[in-house]
This record gives structure tokens, C-alpha cells and sequence, in this order.
């Protein structure tokens, strides 16, 4: 409604209220265009602040992907939620092995008190939303550069573990995500530093504390998916030590009616 009230919204979006739905007006015929006016849109929108969720503007802009799995316009990532988009994002789970057999430790990141979201929450090595057209591996690179001062040479020992897929809940209702989920083997002796403010600190613990820590409710919610996920992947969560191991793994892995990329012919 906030956007449908806006003087240039009818400009971008031919608008159903009966349907709720908005679509691109026909008059904006490429990806360019269509970036560009909603870009105007959400600066107007952001200067009356008829979003709350603007007053957190990113400078990151996430892909809108269409029928046909091309990327048709690309929004600042703080309007994501209002829209609805599927995102995406990748999520580094940083362990390390012993050596003697057993169960690796995790590295734990503790969000910084600063951030604009979940500040003080506890965090994979390094996580981050893809945006600005990057893709996953790519990503991940950037990301243990930026949070975790993991050089290049050890970010690309990330192994891909498939994906985790849920709907967020919040007061601006339902977001569909999509998260890669990578594996990284970190040496011995090696400590992450946090440098771009985004991790106030990194504990290494055991799977017992860190089981513990998602217990408590210390992880931030798609973080402690992640974790579970992880349980899942090498053995630590099962169908004999949990009852509902089957609906919690049909839960972290929910099919998204949403378009993504390299999906044609799906």
C-alpha cells in the first residue's frame, strides 16, 4: 500500500489491488530502466520514510529474477523483504580437525553490537547476502576477506554443501531465502580476525557448545539452520537420536515457488 501511494509508483508498476500483485509497467523494457525507476522510487520513498525498513539502507543491490530466469531489475537490499524476493546468500561453516578422529571444532563468529540486524547474535566464520551480480563462489571469497581476514589461498578451499531454503517471518511478512552452504577446512593454529566491523569477536568451540549455544537461542535463526544442517550432513543429527529428523530436514530444504538462477528447463 505504502508503495502503491507513492506519485511514481504507477510509473514503475502496473498495480492489482484486488489480485495484490504488482508487476513492471510495460513501459520499462530492460533491466537498466527497470533498476533505475525503482532505485528513484525507493530514494523518494526512503527521503518520507514510508518503510522502516529503508532506514537500514544497504548500498547492496540483490537480482529480481523473472519467468524466465533471467535477472529483469536489481533492488537495494533493504526493500527486499517489502517486495517479497527470494534471495540468496552463502554461509561459510569454518572448521577444525584435530587430527585424532573425533568430531571438528567450529569457528563461531559474535555479531558486532552495530549491526542493523540481529546485533550480538552469534554467526557462521562468515555469512553474507549475494548481491551487486556475484555469484556464490564468488561470494564466499569476499566474504571470509571482509569478515574474517581468511586470505584468498584458504577461502578457496571452501567445499559447496548444497543449500538450505525457508521463508523468513517478520513484521513485514513472508521472504522467501535461499542459502549456499560451503564447507571450509580451516588449519590449525589459524585465528580469524574480524575486520570490517561486522564480528565483534570468533570463539572456536566444540559441536557440544555450539549445540548448546542453538539450544539457548544465541544463534541468529537462519545461522542456526545452518547448523543443524551441518548436525545432519556429517552424521552428529540422525533419524535414532532425533524424532523429528524428517521433518526438520523436509523444513530446512522448503521448496521455493520462486524463480532463481540457472533454473530453465526445471
Amino acid at each position: 500500500k505504502a508503495c502503491a501511494e507513492q506519485e511514481h509508483a504507477q510509473a514503475v508498476f502496473d498495480i492489482d489491488h484486488a489480485a495484490r500483485t504488482l508487476r513492471f509497467s510495460a513501459a520499462l523494457t530492460g533491466k537498466e530502466s527497470r533498476s533505475q525507476a525503482v532505485a528513484e522510487l525507493l530514494d523518494s520513498m526512503r527521503a518520507k520514510q514510508s518503510w522502516a525498513s529503508l532506514s537500514k539502507w544497504r548500498g547492496e543491490l540483490y537480482p529480481i529474477y523473472g519467468d524466465n530466469f533471467e535477472v529483469v531489475a536489481m533492488v537495494e537490499r533493504a526493500a527486499s523483504y517489502n517486495f517479497g524476493i527470494r534471495t540468496f546468500g552463502v554461509h561459510v561453516n569454518g572448521i577444525v580437525r584435530d587430527g585424532a578422529g573425533g568430531w571438528p571444532r567450529m569457528w563461531v563468529a559474535k555479531r558486532a553490537a552495530t549491526k542493523q540486524t540481529w546485533p550480538g547474535y552469534l554467526d557462521q566464520i562468515v555469512a553474507g547476502g549475494i548481491g551487486n551480480g556475484m555469484g556464490a563462489a564468488e561470494s564466499v571469497v569476499k566474504e571470509c576477506s571482509e569478515e574474517g581476514g581468511i586470505p584468498e589461498h584458504l577461502a578457496l578451499g571452501a567445499r559447496a554443501a548444497g543449500t538450505i531454503q525457508y521463508f523468513t517471518r517478520s513484521e513485514l511478512g513472508l521472504q522467501p531465502e535461499t542459502q549456499y552452504v560451503y564447507d571450509l577446512e580451516l588449519p590449525q593454529g589459524f585465528v580469524p580476525q574480524p575486520t570490517d566491523g561486522e564480528v565483534q569477536e570468533f570463539y572456536l568451540w566444540t559441536l557440544d557448545q555450539v549445540v548448546d549455544a542453538v539450544r539457548q537461542g544465541l544463534f541468529k535463526p537462519n545461522c542456526a539452520v545452518c547448523i543443524v544442517d551441518f548436525l545432519i550432513r556429517h552424521g552428529h543429527l540422525t533419524p535414532e537420536n532425533e524424532p523429528d529428523y524428517l521433518a526438520i530436514v523436509d523444513n530446512i530444504h522448503c521448496p521455493l515457488p520462486f524463480p532463481g538462477p540457472g533454473m530453465a528447463g526445471l
